[in-house]
This record gives structure tokens, sequence and C-alpha cells, in this order.
């Protein structure tokens, strides 16, 4: 299984909506595709249609064994695992589902997306050499420094995972915005080349408990879900 782990560099960009629609766009291809909630916000579910009274998940059960009964099914075929409503929210926790996942029977050619909290350190997730991070980030002056820190970090630790930066929420009516983003394009390479951008499609898709490509299947947010898709296989194949 390819694993995907997804997180703000900061809180509040968006890393759950990201994370289920392009859930719905690799779905497309036919393949598997489960989706982990690690954030205790626990919010994942609804963009899949989960009821907003259900608040269960792998967080309330003891073992990975009884967690199991939490994972669901959406009407595309995403399999999903909801965070819970447990107090415990400990590091251990989240790494102990994460290494448990890689026991789960799916084919080599599955994918599984972690919704990762952006509070929690990359260094303490058990990431592996074929892993991919996605870091999300704003065209804004507070992502810009956290980026050059994370950059730092990097360079002084073992780093083997495949690590990228994404821009999520682009406005391109922002004169700042298409400056930041000219700029990182050029001086750094670990940016994706292309953004998502600020679309209400999104917004409205999860008031319906859904995803952008299901409520417009032919908005700018689809075509930007679809362009991440295409261009993480290509860095999952290197």
């Amino acid at each position: 299984m390819q694993r995907v782990f997804i997180k703000g560099i900061k809180g509040g960009l968006g890393s759950t909506s990201v994370v289920a629609n392009l859930a719905c766009v690799l779905k497309k291809s036919d393949v598997d595709v489960i989706a982990i909630d690690l954030d205790a916000k626990s919010d994942l579910g609804l963009h899949f249609g989960l009821p907003w009274k259900y608040t269960k998940g792998w967080s309330n059960e003891a073992s990975f064994e009884d967690a199991l009964a939490h994972f669901h099914q959406d009407n595309d075929g995403i399999i999903f695992l909801p965070f819970g409503d447990s107090d415990d929210t400990s590091i251990d926790k989240i790494t102990k589902i994460v290494n448990k996942c890689k026991n789960l029977n799916y084919s080599d050619e599955a994918w599984i997306l972690f919704d990762c909290p952006s509070h929690i350190n990359l260094s303490y997730y058990p990431l592996e050499k074929n892993d991919i991070v996605i870091e999300l980030v704003n065209c804004d002056a507070i992502c810009h420094s956290l980026i050059y820190r994370r950059l730092q970090n990097l360079k002084n630790s073992d780093t083997t995972w495949k690590h990228y930066f994404l821009v999520n929420r682009y406005n391109s009516a922002s004169t700042l915005e298409f400056d930041l983003f000219s700029l990182w394009q050029s001086t750094l390479p670990l940016m994706a080349p292309f953004f998502i951008n600020s679309d209400e499609v999104i917004k409205e898709s999860t008031a319906y408990r859904n995803v952008a490509l299901n409520c417009a299947p032919y908005s700018v947010a689809n075509d930007d879900f679809e362009t991440l898709a295409g261009w993480l296989v290509s860095k999952a194949n290197l």
C-alpha cells in the first residue's frame, strides 16, 4: 500500500477536506482507497456522509481488532476510519494505529491516506522510505517562515520519506499570494508545481456531507484534485 500523510504546516489549512477529495479522485482509478482520521476533531467522516451523531472511532477502542468495527464505506467505495471522541490522544496511540494499518489486507496498489493533526511533529510518526508526506501551506508570511524552518529541520534530520509542500486555498486575485507562490516555485524544490484553488464548492460540498467531485464534477476544485492525484501517482512510482 502507498501511504500518504497529509497535514497542515499550521492549523486551519484544510487538510481534512484535501484528504477526502483526494480519496474520491483516487477511487475513480478503481483502486482501494482507505482514509484514516488521526485528528481528535474527528470530522473526516462527515465528508464521506457519516451521520453527525456518530461520534465513535478507533480511539474509543483498546485494540486494533476492536477498532475494525468502526471502519465504514461511503457510496463511492472509499473505506474510512473515524478518530472517535476519546480523550486519549497520545502520540503512542496514534503511532500504534498507523503501524497497525499496515496489517490491513489490501493490494500493493491500494492507497492509504492519513489525515494528520497539525500540532503533532512529523518526527513522531513512524515514517518509512516509500511514504509520502504532504504539508499544506497558504501563501502568507507565517507559512513562508514555517516552510524555511521545516526545511532546516529536514536538513538536520535523517529523513528518508518523500516530503512535499502544497499550497491550499490559493487566491488568484491576490498579488501577495501570486508573488509568494512564484518565489517558492523558483527557490523550493519540494514545492508542488501547482496549487489547490480556494473554491466555495469545497465548503458547500462539506455542508452536504460530501466532496467536490460529487457535488460539482466540473468545478475548478475537482480539476485541482485530479492534478494532485496524478502528481502523487508519479511520485509514488519514483
